[in-house]
């Protein structure tokens, strides 16, 4: 059983100042804990096993699986929902929106699986409809507003005359958590940074915590700023000590009364890559695209298999016995039927 303070849910996860021996500067912060969630992620193909029954817009084509759980985070809706370019000039976007379900969906399991004296608030009223979720405004106050812009994406609107429809929009939250503890509210909010840490602290607490205390004055704060394990600590300590800018946003975040947790990826930068390549090809291939296979061949007499990146083929072609031309099979067959 964990063993947490009475009031402080997170204690063991942040940033503790201690004196590395032999050094006789003034300390370092190290992070004792991260989220310890074993999660990975894999490639789908329309046909692969996990789209045997599954409609097309709901066929996954990213899944993420920690332990005996199974998560869809990219499906073929997915694609068309997405409102940037499936192409080449969209690789950062793409790579982002990746690093952006995945440190949701880690966030959510660590979060679930914490403490058994913590669970996850309901944020959301009985108003509350999920076949019509964005544009839902979850509360406000003279000042400020907070709504789902695009499920599960959150903004805040600060109200301003000079705006065209009185309210600007200051800030858009990648992950946004309800979490109650031994009768407290802690509003938790995640945000994905897949490379550079560009933060502007100032700023951060201006557009977001500023506005979050004036709309949930009895709560307490944490920001969980997820990303690489390279931009978050030092290379080579098993100790995880925090690098200079990780600290500086830690530092002035304790100052106005936030906590702060850092949560790095269990994937690598080309994991994140291979996806996006993926998503491309999965999106020309139902667009009626052009697309470049990268992967292997299966040859037998009569039959060809492509694979790209999901386990099953992405094309299997047949050869005609008649002409002894090669032909696509179509619909595909899937193998274990």
């Amino acid at each position: 059983m964990q063993i947490h303070d009475s009031k402080e849910p997170f204690l063991h996860f942040t940033p503790t100042l201690w004196q590395p021996p032999g050094d006789s500067g003034k300390g370092v912060y190290s992070v004792l804990r991260e989220h310890g969630v074993r999660g990975r992620l894999v490639l789908h193909n329309s046909n692969d096993r996990i789209n045997s029954s599954h409609t097309l817009l709901e066929r996954v084509l990213l899944e993420y699986r920690i332990g005996h759980h199974s998560y869809s985070l990219f499906t073929i809706k997915d694609l068309f929902a997405a409102d940037y370019a499936f192409s080449e000039e969209g690789w950062g976007n793409i790579m982002g929106d990746i690093a952006e379900r995945i440190s949701r969906r880690v966030t959510k399991f660590f979060l679930k699986h914490h403490s058994p004296e913590g669970n996850t608030g309901g944020i959301f009223d009985k108003r509350f409809n999920p076949q019509e979720k964005n544009g839902y405004i979850i509360t406000h106050n003279e000042q400020y507003l907070l709504k789902i812009q695009n499920y599960p994406n959150l903004i805040i609107l600060k109200n301003s005359p000079e705006a065209a429809w009185e309210y600007e929009n200051i800030k858009e939250l990648d992950g946004f958590f309800d979490y109650r503890y031994h009768g407290d509210r802690h509003i938790i909010v995640l945000e994905s940074k897949l490379d550079k840490l560009h933060i502007n602290v100032d700023k951060l607490k201006q557009n977001l915590f500023t506005p979050l205390k004036s709309l949930f004055p009895d709560s307490k704060f944490h920001y969980i700023l997820f990303s690489n394990s390279h931009s978050l600590f030092r290379e080579n300590s098993r100790y995880k000590i925090l690098r200079s800018r990780p600290y500086e946003i830690f530092k002035a975040l304790k100052e106005d009364g936030v906590g702060t947790l850092f949560f790095s990826f269990n994937e690598q930068y080309h994991e994140f890559e291979q996806a996006a390549k993926h998503l491309i090809t999965q999106y020309r291939m139902i667009s009626h695209q052009n697309v470049d296979l990268y992967g292997r061949i299966t040859m037998g007499h009569n039959e060809i298999h492509l694979y790209d990146s999901g386990e099953h083929p992405f094309m299997t072609l047949q050869r005609d016995p008649s002409t002894g031309l090669w032909r696509e099979q179509y619909p595909v067959r899937l193998p274990f039927q």
